[in-house]
């Protein structure tokens, strides 16, 4: 495969507010490399507050892949992602270019370093059925049924994220096996070798880091960039979670609450922060079983220059050589 087979593949991982956009643009410049963001929100236009995308300044800095490419409106699966995003790397490779891939999104990472399901085509019927007992009976007691014939997915599935639910549930009905089943017989591994690093925080510190982060994100405009996506929307319509699930994401949920007059702007930080804080550790906890990672302990005496030399010294070794200057 043009070589691809021994193309050694970065990755940049950690919870959210880490540092990681700033980390990966200086050893992206060092090692002439180009960003694969592995973020399921960052991926929409329209939300480069909420979902923290990287500015215009830093993506001058070093090109970006997968960044506001998508409308708000359009549903992506990690799937989709996997299998798009294992073909710009090696598109990439064939350019003479190293692909990077940083983000938090676990998922998104698991269908780039693990062996990749693609799973049977959409049953439509089954969909439809799914989709009526979602809205008759809930979410959560389809996310039981799921937990009854494959908890290995359902533990790794919040109780509320519908589509994943049903394409699990989807899968078992069509197959008679459960995906994370499947995924172990079927899954084809990445066509690279995935060299993994995530930056770690104190518990106090990263907290810190995202309490001011929410504070900031609202201070740059938050407000007015979700009045921007539901302007002419009924948020009373059952259905408009459904054909927006981007917008079911910490701080766009809180944010509408406020505007819907459920929540005060005091409530309305104080849940922004907490669940963003929440959110952050169930990141943590994915990431902290994969001994892949090399992790890169880092705090507020390191600048970004320190935390991004520690990466570049174990990618030299690695065969990864400078190609710019700072």
């Amino acid at each position: 495969m043009d070589g691809a087979d021994h193309l050694k593949v970065p990755f940049l991982v950690g919870p959210t507010a880490s540092g990681k956009t700033s980390v990966a643009i200086e050893v992206a410049r060092k090692i002439g490399a180009e960003i694969i963001s592995a973020d399921s929100r960052q991926i929409y236009s329209g939300m480069p507050i909420g979902t923290a995308q990287p500015m215009v300044e830093e993506q001058s800095r070093c090109h970006h892949h997968f960044i506001a490419c998508m409308s708000p409106a359009e549903t992506f699966s990690s799937g989709e992602f996997g299998r798009q995003a294992r073909e710009k790397c090696l598109q990439l490779h064939k350019q003479g270019i190293i692909p990077f891939v940083v983000g938090g999104s676990g998922l998104y990472i698991s269908t780039m370093v693990d062996d990749f399901f693609e799973g049977p085509a959409a049953d439509p019927e089954i969909r439809a059925r799914l989709k009526s007992e979602a809205e008759t009976e809930g979410v959560e007691l389809l996310h039981q049924r799921l937990m009854s014939v494959d908890p290995q997915s359902a533990e790794r599935i919040m109780p509320n994220d519908f589509r994943r639910i049903e394409r699990a549930l989807e899968i078992y009905e069509i197959t008679g096996k459960p995906i994370s089943e499947l995924r172990l017989l079927e899954g084809s591994p990445p066509p690279y070798q995935p060299l993994m690093f995530g930056l770690r925080w104190s518990r106090e510190q990263l907290y810190e880091r995202i309490n001011r982060r929410c504070e900031q994100m609202l201070a740059e405009g938050l407000l007015a960039e979700v009045r921007e996506l539901i302007n002419g929307k009924d948020l009373n319509d059952p259905d408009f979670w459904k054909r927006y699930n981007s917008l079911n994401s910490v701080g766009y949920v809180e944010v509408i609450q406020f505007i819907k007059g459920e929540i005060d702007s005091e409530e309305m930080l104080r849940l922004f922060q907490r669940n963003t804080r929440r959110f952050a550790k169930r990141q943590i906890s994915w990431f902290g079983r994969d001994d892949r990672i090399k992790w890169i302990d880092i705090d507020t005496i390191k600048d970004v220059l320190t935390v991004a030399d520690e990466i570049l010294a174990i990618l030299e070794a690695e065969g990864f050589h400078e190609r710019s200057n700072r």
